[in-house]
């Protein structure tokens, strides 16, 4: 009897240590999307902080079916999750979060943001631009993503009175007017620059991801590691 309770409770305990040794520290990363239109095949997996999340789009409610807008930006995006309201301490690039949320997001989204991918052998280019920002995400020649140099932004490219419509600054359109169209912005017009985790966050992620692109599908997987 003594020898049974003495097994079960150090099984429970490692059972303890294993939970909690793959709840924290790092960050894991499964995703996939169809550019070229809305996809039940997209997804955007991801687990953090003892939490695993298999999400994709919901058309009947428009929104992400497990809420991946909320509970990744509180687990992995900001480094506290009171930071999330307040759009502050950032702990992975603004641009890498927001691809992220594309395929847990209407269709309608990528499409007003002019999202746009092109491969060059292994390496991929994503860019796209969102709100008064400018992204672009690049890998190196082996489709590896480094989340501390491979994203840049150009920022204060647009103009807006209600933060849900935005209107293009007349220096960055291609037309040289105001635009309320996404992909009338000149690229060549802008200075990107690195696009990293907040200078202010408690903790960040660094790490590289690995990134293809092909048959209009996008994928991104791996795993970010935790810094305090």
């Amino acid at each position: 009897m003594h020898k049974r309770i003495t097994f079960g409770f150090c099984a429970a305990i490692v059972a303890m240590v294993a939970f909690v040794g793959c709840g924290g520290g790092a960050a894991k990363i499964d995703y996939r999307m169809n550019i070229a239109g809305l996809d039940a095949n997209s997804y955007f997996n991801w687990s953090a902080k003892g939490v695993s999340v298999q999400d994709g789009f919901d058309a009947a409610t428009g929104a992400s079916k497990a809420k991946s807008t909320t509970r990744f930006d509180q687990a992995v995006t900001y480094d506290i999750p009171e930071n999330a309201a307040k759009h502050t301490g950032y702990a992975i690039p603004s641009g890498l979060r927001g691809l992220f949320l594309y395929p847990v997001s209407a269709d309608s989204t990528r499409v007003y943001d002019n999202l746009t991918v092109t491969a060059n052998g292994k390496q991929v280019v994503i860019r796209y631009v969102h709100r008064d920002s400018a992204y672009e995400i690049a890998t190196d020649a082996n489709g590896k993503l480094d989340i501390t140099t491979g994203c840049k932004a150009a920022r204060g490219i647009a103009t807006t009175e209600d933060q849900h419509t935005f209107t293009l600054k007349p220096e960055f359109s291609k037309t040289g007017e105001a635009s309320g169209n996404m992909t009338d912005f000149d690229w060549s017009k802008a200075t990107l620059a690195p696009d990293v985790f907040s200078a202010n966050a408690t903790r960040h992620y660094t790490g590289a991801l690995d990134v293809a692109y092909e048959n209009n599908y996008l994928t991104v997987k791996g795993s970010l590691k935790e810094v305090k």
